[in-house]
């Protein structure tokens, strides 16, 4: 569904995805240097992916270890993510699975859908100091099928053109209308105005 009027990215955020992209790059470089056989890439230079439900549901890896200067198990997924300070340090304190919940959803998913069931390596780049961040995080079966029946749920409500049950109860709280909420950030919803203008139940 389109997003609402006025609602596609904001220069700004096509930046930080930028960002985002390069200190992927940057990091996949640090990881060679220290003796890492990374594939980030096929032969023709597409990222390595998945796609299900008929190319509704995909997603695309930052790559994979296959070889390494540590002693882990091999292969392994690698995702990395280029944080802000705040983000970086909550990261770094409780790890991705607690602070980032959305990234050992995406980790877990991929794990299952590419067959890379041995734990993840997971960088978080600090956007503000260049400081890494890295730690492994073990394969999370139940996760990853909530998260793909989830994934199957919003595409057969899509394809019957359902509903499904809203995260809020007014267009006022913080998921819809952007904000703070137990010390997390939520972007606005670029959706609400379709979802409370349609008043359905």
């Amino acid at each position: 569904m389109p997003k609402d009027d006025g609602q596609e990215f904001a220069p700004k955020t096509l930046r930080i995805f930028e960002a985002g992209h390069r200190g992927e790059d940057i990091v996949a470089g640090w990881l060679r240097i220290a003796g890492f056989d990374l594939r980030t890439s096929r032969a023709d230079g597409r990222q390595f992916g998945f796609a299900a439900l008929g190319g509704r549901f995909k997603g695309h890896i930052d790559g994979c270890l296959v070889s390494g200067p540590v002693a882990m198990d091999y292969p392994a997924l690698w995702e990395n993510k280029a944080l802000g300070a705040s983000s970086w340090k909550d990261v770094v304190k409780r790890g991705v699975s607690i602070a980032r919940p959305v990234y050992a959803a995406q980790l877990a998913l991929y794990q299952a859908y590419l067959d890379l069931p041995k734990p993840a390596l997971f960088t978080a780049l600090n956007r503000d100091t260049m400081e890494l961040h890295a730690e492994l995080v073990p394969f999370d079966a139940r996760l990853a099928q909530d998260m793909s029946d989830r994934a199957v749920a919003v595409v057969r409500a899509s394809e019957a053109g359902q509903w499904l049950p809203r995260m809020a109860a007014d267009p006022t709280a913080v998921v819809c209308r952007g904000g703070m909420s137990a010390g997390k950030w939520h972007a606005p919803c670029a959706w609400a105005g379709k979802c409370w203008g349609n008043n359905h139940e």
